[in-house]
Order: structure tokens, then sequence, then C-alpha cells
């Protein structure tokens, strides 16, 4: 039977197919109106290539049971026998306490809290400690602010300018040509960003001697478990996109249960984060309804659900929402809800937190972000690309800020995207492009995608690396990739 026909059947009786299911279905010439039939009597709308395995085809059992106990034979899973460390911080996600109205109150909330949270940082710099309001500065002495990056602008006779705020007013900086440091720093300066700055008044203008952004301590000293466990980094899914790569992931399922190599690194997998876009979504962008082999949020859901319950229940998943997923818009966004996403709360082994969300594992500080506002700041800042996240994730630290760039934020009376802590790993998604680097004692990574490359990926040049899996042992900090494409 032709492709064609083969799918005609099945939409004809309701019933979808995964691509993997449709591939089987193809290359062992199994009968449709029998996969149909047994589709109907188990009451199931997806057939996959595990259903096709268990309710169509009639393999010898007694050489499936070998074989399984081939596989299984001397493998050593250390994290099955570990006690899982799982502290979620309530306090840093937004999940049930959203009280913006979205009206100009909240907005001026909003950024005085960002101002103040931000600045409560940088008084922790000594040359900042005494910085003064901006109304009280005069031309008397060497004089420290703190300020909001208001505007960036240069004259035509190549002069740099800031224009900076705090709670009392305004200040326009100079940024002298001859200071190259502060040349670099100033390009790299984006809007809403809050910076402390050094120097002497001449007039009006603040003539800048030192800039300096939040950051993090250089002396930061990562934690680390006491136990031999790894943490799996997994994000931007897609399920229900017509580009999932259901093979890759089927492949990674089947090595977390002992099938294939390195099973002393999948034996001691004792975590996973999911760093949002689980599935690909209905009316994310225009057009999108062609783009997708599910297009119905609860059966992407469902479908979603089927592959994370193969999952070792002894492995801990903890899943944060993306823009993609079924949660609000703007940012921060809360769990993930319970009345469309209903399988994956049936798994016992799930935790569902906001986006952002901090969680210790094992006693290892992980930040985990989808990072949506990874746009806006690799289009401000001209030297970071897609193709290197990792550096645009290290621009958030240094700002302590996950969205440096106001952007589709939620104005909340607390900001939940201060990164008020230093975490010992920071984990994001969203470009579908793998990084990872370590930044002052902090494990940057991004891991990448589960998805194919899309048309406006393709039109943008924008290659992702899809199907690679970051590990990261917690005790040693080791990081290891698996690729499990092609």
């Amino acid at each position: 039977m032709q492709r064609a026909k083969i799918s005609a059947e099945f939409s004809k009786n309701n019933l979808l197919v995964s691509s993997e299911g449709f591939e089987k279905i193809i290359k062992e010439k199994i009968d449709v109106a029998k996969v149909i039939l047994a589709a109907k009597e188990k009451n199931v709308w997806l057939v996959t290539d595990e259903f096709l395995q268990e309710f169509v085809v009639e393999p010898p059992k007694e050489e499936k049971e070998e074989k399984v106990e081939i596989i299984r034979k001397g493998r050593d899973i250390p994290a099955k026998d570990i006690e899982a460390d799982i502290k979620i911080d309530t306090d840093s996600d937004v999940t049930g306490k959203s009280t913006s109205e979205g009206v100009i109150e909240n907005f001026v909330e909003y950024f005085n809290q960002k101002y103040t949270e931000l600045a409560r940082i940088l008084r922790g710099r000594p040359n900042l400690r005494d910085a003064t309001l901006i109304k009280n500065v005069s031309d008397a002495a060497p004089v420290s602010v703190i300020g909001m990056v208001l505007a960036k602008r240069e004259s035509k006779r190549g002069f740099r300018f800031l224009d900076i705020e705090d709670p009392s007013g305004q200040l326009t900086v100079l940024i002298s040509q001859d200071k190259d440091h502060l040349v670099r720093i100033y390009d790299s300066t984006v809007t809403d960003e809050v910076i402390g700055v050094s120097g002497r008044m001449h007039k009006d203008l603040l003539i800048a001697e030192e800039i300096m952004q939040p950051d993090i301590p250089v002396n930061h000293k990562p934690n680390t478990a006491e136990e031999d466990v790894c943490l799996a980094c997994l994000s931007d899914m897609h399920v229900g996109s017509y580009l999932f790569l259901e093979k890759e992931f089927n492949s990674f399922l089947k090595w977390l249960a002992g099938d294939g190599n390195r099973n002393d690194l999948s034996g001691r997998i004792k975590y996973i984060t999911i760093a949002g876009d689980l599935v690909d979504g209905i009316g994310i962008y225009p057009n999108q309804e062609y783009d997708l082999a599910l297009p119905d949020i609860y059966k992407q859901y469902d479908m979603l659900g089927r592959f994370l319950e193969r999952i070792p229940d002894y492995i801990e998943v903890i899943i944060a929402p993306g823009n993609h997923d079924a949660v609000r818009r703007a940012e921060p966004e809360p769990q993930l809800p319970r009345d469309i996403c209903a399988p994956l709360y049936d798994l016992s082994n799930v935790h569902m937190v906001g986006n952002p969300a901090r969680v210790k594992l094992h006693g290892v500080d992980t930040l985990v972000y989808h990072g949506d506002s990874m746009d806006s700041l690799i289009s401000g800042i001209g030297t970071l690309s897609y193709s290197k996240p990792e550096t645009a994730m290290i621009e958030y630290l240094k700002r302590r800020h996950l969205a440096p760039v106001y952007n589709d934020i939620a104005p909340e009376t607390k900001d939940y995207m201060v990164i008020k802590e230093v975490p010992d790993i920071f984990h994001c998604g969203h470009v579908h492009a793998n990084g990872y680097t370590i930044y002052r004692g902090v494990h940057v990574i991004n891991s990448g995608t589960w998805q194919g490359q899309t048309k406006y990926q393709e039109r943008q040049g924008h290659m992702p690396t899809p199907a690679r899996l970051p590990v990261m042992n917690l005790e040693n900090h080791e990081v290891t990739v698996l690729h499990f494409g092609g």
C-alpha cells in the first residue's frame, strides 16, 4: 500500500501514527487493517512503534526475553540505590503568586524592584559601597552612582554616552574614546540593565573612569554532591512537530534503560532537568498548523507523557515550561497547568516548576531557565550569536538578570528574573544549539534540541545541533555530551 493511502486510512479512522510507527508499517509490510482494529480495541489514538511491537507484531517471545536478559546482564545501576535529594526553591517560582494586572503602577513597581535588587548586589563591591544618589552628585569630588540604562548613543565626533536613571533622577555618562576597556563595555551594554559608574563630574556629564556590572564573584566555589550521581539536561523536544526527532529521542530513552554504550554513565543518572518547549504548542506563530504532526495540545502532552513514562522511576525529572508550552507568553511563567498536562502529573517521578526555577540536586544549586529573552540579548550585543549560546548565558550572569532588556515580562511586585544567589549550574535551552563553558565556577549548559531544522532557521542560516545530551556528574562536575543522532 502506498504511503498516501496508508495515511488516508489512519486519518479516516481518526488515528495518528508516529513517524517510527509509520516506517515500521512500511518496512515490515504490516497489515494496516489489523493495526486499525488493534488500536480501536485498545482505545488508543496514537499508533507508535512500541504499540505495534506489543499488540500487532508477534515476535518469538523466547528470543525477545533472551535478548533483554543479555542487555541487562551485569549492568550496574548505582543511581537506583541512591536516595533522591531534591530541594525546590518555591520562593523563586511565580506559580500561584502572580498579582500583575498590567497597569502603570505594576510597571513602576517592577522596575523599582529590579533596580533595588541589582543595586544591592552592586553595593557589595568596595568602590560602590558608598554610591550616592544621582540627585546628590557634585563637582567637588570623585563620585560613584548606580543607575539603570535608559539609552545609549554616539555623537558624530565619536563620543559615546549612556543615559542612566535611579529613583532620584537621571544622569548622562560620557565614555572617553581613549578608554578602550570602557568602550568595550559600552558596546556590550543594553538598555534596562543596572550598572555602577565611578568617575568625575564635568558640568552635566559624569566622565566615566570605571563601569561595573553586578556580575558574580571571581572566587565562587561551586557545591558538589557527596555521592556519584549525574544530571542529564534536556530542552526543546517540540513533541507534536513533524520535525520532532522521535527516532533519536527513543534512542535516548533506550539508552537510559541500559541499551547501548556508556552504561557506566546511564546507570549514574539520578536527575533530568527539562528547560522548556516540551511540545510544539498551538498558535505560537503564523501558519504553525502546517508544521504540526499533532494539531491538538492535549494530544501533544499525551504523547510526551508516553515518552517520559519510559524513564526509569528512580530518575527524578524536573520540568520547567518554555514559550511553546501551554503557559502565558510573558515571563516569569508558572508551572504547566494540570488540566492540559495531566499525563505528566500522573508520573510519580516528575516535579513541576515554573520558568525560571531554582532547585538543589544533591546539594548542587541549579538554575533552570528556558531562555526566551536570549533573542533580545543576542540582537542587542553584536559579539553574540545563536551558534554559541553559552556566551549569551554568560551575559545573563554578568548582569545577574535573566531579562536584562525589558521584553514580554509580566510586571510582578517581585522580580523573579533577578539572579540573587550564584548558581552552581545554569541550564538553558530555546536557541536549539548546544553550548557549554565554565564562567567563574558556574557550569553554563545549553541543552540544544530534539527537533530538526525548521524553515525559519534555514532562512536565517541557523544550524541547530539536535539530539545531543549534556550529562554532568554532580560529584566531580565532569560534563559529557552524548550524540544520539545519525
